[in-house]
C-alpha cells in the first residue's frame, strides 16, 4: 500500500490542529499494474481514527481490499495512539460490511437521504 497525502485531508488537519493534539494523515491507496484498485481516506485526532472515504475498484469487490486497507488504516492508528476507528455509511453502501467487520452502529439517520439510512460505525480496540 502506499501512502498518498490527501489535500482534503492535509486542509482538515491544518485546521483541526487548534483542537486536537495530534493528527496524523493515514490515507493509502493500493495499486495494481500502475492501475489504482482502491484506497482509503483517514486521518487520527488523538485517540480516534476517521475514516472518510474507502473505495474499492468493481472487480475487486470480495476480495479483501477493502478489510486489509481498513486494517492497515487501524493498525497505524493503533500504533499512534488511537483506541477507536470511526466510519460512516449509506444503506446503499456497506452497512453489512462493516459490521462483519466487528464494527457496531452507535448512531442512525432515517430516512437521510431519500429512502436511504445514513449509519454512524465504530470499533474500539
Amino acid at each position: 500500500m502506499r501512502q498518498r497525502r490527501s489535500s482534503l485531508v492535509w486542509a482538515w488537519g491544518s485546521i483541526t490542529t487548534a483542537f486536537f493534539q495530534e493528527t496524523a494523515d493515514l490515507s493509502c491507496r493500493v495499486e495494481g499494474d500502475g492501475v489504482c484498485l482502491g484506497g482509503i481516506t483517514a486521518w487520527r485526532a488523538d485517540e480516534v481514527v476517521v475514516v472518510d472515504l474507502l473505495w474499492a475498484a468493481d472487480d475487486c469487490h470480495g476480495r479483501g481490499l477493502g478489510r486489509r486497507l481498513l486494517g492497515a488504516v487501524g493498525e497505524e492508528g493503533r500504533r499512534l495512539g488511537a483506541c477507536r476507528v470511526e466510519v460512516n455509511t449509506f444503506g446503499f453502501q456497506a452497512p453489512g460490511f462493516y459490521e462483519k467487520l466487528g464494527y457496531r452502529c452507535f448512531a442512525a439517520v432515517e430516512p437521510a437521504v431519500g429512502v436511504w439510512g445514513h449509519y454512524f460505525y465504530l470499533k474500539e480496540f
